[in-house]
């Protein structure tokens, strides 16, 4: 369900974030010390600072904030670093400096702004461990596009990265690769040359990208539209065999290629795996990502996954469809059985891992229970208009919800005329998986006969006038509740009912 995919995202993104403030020094103070070349402003140093420094990284913080505390050590060691390369990171202390914090519009804590002398200061949208903030400053401080000459310079330039760089071998000014830089430039290094040694190792006007740790680079061979050339990076700036954590999660999902995940115990067991990975990521480049995932910190997500905590663990997840593929817990994973699962997923013989509740035997009242595993057979039923509600057990409205829709479903089902026409069910979305784009709860969705592939949202009320008018009109079978003939016995309380009758328990809503 993408729905779930996106509560997924969340789920991991908090466990990312629990993961990140655990490990950091519980005492570890938000406030920089003395001793580092973070700089402490004020209202009546914060201007003149700004203005005489070319690039500063301001952290605006509260010393009792989390997070602030998590980030302080890496904030510190970042600026140490930085220093010599005329970078500055300077603090201010929101609790003190209540008045400018408000000028700058700070919410929440901490916030990251890059300044660049007297020009409006943009969002920082880098990582934030040392290491990740020094590169992202570091990008800040070069043009988009680094224009050098000398082979040692473009080999330094490389191997010094951290991440991808990108090479363009031409001899004047490409506009398809500048608009490249300007949209990547916070993630990626970009060079313009034309040196000899390269051009003639790789061809003149040719886009080249170098990862970290490999020594040939990948030569881009496709039509050289700015469209083309977006998609080919997403792909090609991905390491072979990546991690996955806070700061590589969202590139990775919104590149919509299947993520294959391992989770594993250490990072000796990762090194293990690592060339047998590697190497079915070559063949699969373009299809297939490929990351580990430390099981020590995320382990949970697993769950996320339709699998077990039982870890080494290995399983696909198809980011489009929302579809995982997991190596059976119950055989051995090893580097020889790996490979025949790659291919098994490839060649579409694997089944999916679908998180669903037990088919019901018998369906207990007039509103059809629908599971993970029953989902598309019914909604797809092209015979019937099916209304679905998607609901979670705890969500309030679904409660209050609950009795107009039975007798909904009651009102249908009695009449022999309309039972075989349309279909009122419901499916709890919080244990089981289905493809569905939902944005709350309950969302009811109407699924028209003879016209599967333009389900229809309902966006009206949710007393039974608004659902039984919202059937009729978008329904293809155009059935009238008000015209039907009851002729048969209606069915009993569901259960979901029952509970609506109870003292609802507060939760918070989506």
């Amino acid at each position: 369900m993408r729905l779930l995919s996106a509560l997924n995202l969340k789920t991991l993104s908090s466990l990312l974030a629990i993961v990140s403030l655990t490990n950091a020094a519980a005492e570890e103070d938000a406030i920089a010390s003395p001793d580092s070349a973070v700089v402490k402003l004020t209202q009546e140093t914060f201007s003149k600072y700004i203005n005489e420094n070319p690039l500063v990284l301001a952290e605006f913080f509260a010393p009792w904030c989390g997070h602030c505390k998590a980030l302080g050590p890496n904030f510190a060691k970042a600026a140490d670093i930085l220093d010599s390369k005329n970078i500055q990171l300077a603090q201010i202390d929101c609790t003190e400096e209540q008045e400018l914090c408000q000028e700058h519009g700070i919410r929440g804590y901490p916030t990251l702004k890059v300044f660049r002398g007297e020009s409006d200061p943009s969002d920082y949208e880098g990582p934030r461990s040392a290491d990740g903030i020094v590169d992202y400053m570091i990008k800040q401080s070069l043009p988009p596009v680094s224009l050098l000459e000398e082979t040692s310079d473009i080999d330094d330039f490389i191997s010094e990265a951290s991440a991808a760089v990108i090479v363009e071998t031409g001899s004047k000014q490409n506009e398809t690769f500048y608009k490249l830089s300007a949209l990547h430039r916070d993630e990626f290094s970009f060079v313009q040359t034309s040196n000899k040694d390269y051009t003639k190792k790789y061809g003149k006007d040719k886009f080249l990208v170098f990862l970290p740790d490999t020594k040939d680079p990948v030569i881009y061979k496709g039509d050289e539209s700015y469209e083309n050339l977006v998609d080919w990076l997403s792909v090609e700036t991905k390491p072979l065999f990546g991690e996955l954590d806070g700061s590589t999660y969202q590139s990775y999902m919104t590149s919509n290629l299947p993520l294959a995940y391992l989770f594993y115990n250490t990072p000796e067991e990762r090194e293990e795996w690592k060339s047998t990975i590697e190497k079915i990521a070559k063949e699969q480049r373009g299809k297939i990502n490929f990351v580990g995932l430390d099981a020590s910190k995320y382990g949970r997500h697993a769950e996320n996954l339709n699998m077990d905590q039982d870890f080494p663990l290995f399983v696909i997840h198809d980011i489009s469809s929302n579809k995982k593929f997991g190596f059976p817990q119950d055989n051995s994973l090893s580097i020889k059985t790996l490979p025949k699962f790659i291919q098994n997923y490839s060649s579409g013989k694997l089944e999916p891992k679908v998180k669903s509740e037990e088919i019901p035997t018998k369906q207990e009242t007039s509103v059809l229970k629908i599971v993970g595993k029953t989902h598309d057979q019914i909604v797809k039923d092209e015979t019937k208009d099916v209304l679905v509600k998607y609901y979670a057990p705890w969500c309030g409205h679904c409660k209050r919800l609950a009795p107009i829709y039975e007798e909904l479903a009651d009102k249908f089902q009695s009449s022999s005329e309309a039972k075989d026409k349309v279909i009122i069910a419901n499916v709890d979305a919080t244990l089981n998986d289905v493809d569905v784009d939902i944005s709350g709860y309950p969302t009811l969705i109407l699924y028209p006969a003879n016209d599967k592939s333009n389900p229809i949202v309902h966006q009206g009320g949710r007393d039974l006038e608004s659902l039984a008018s919202f059937i009729k009109e978008s329904g293809s079978f155009k059935v009238d509740i008000d015209s039907l003939e009851a002729d048969v016995i209606p069915v009993k309380e569901s259960e979901e009912t029952a509970a609506s009758k109870e003292t609802d328990i507060t939760h918070d809503e989506l």
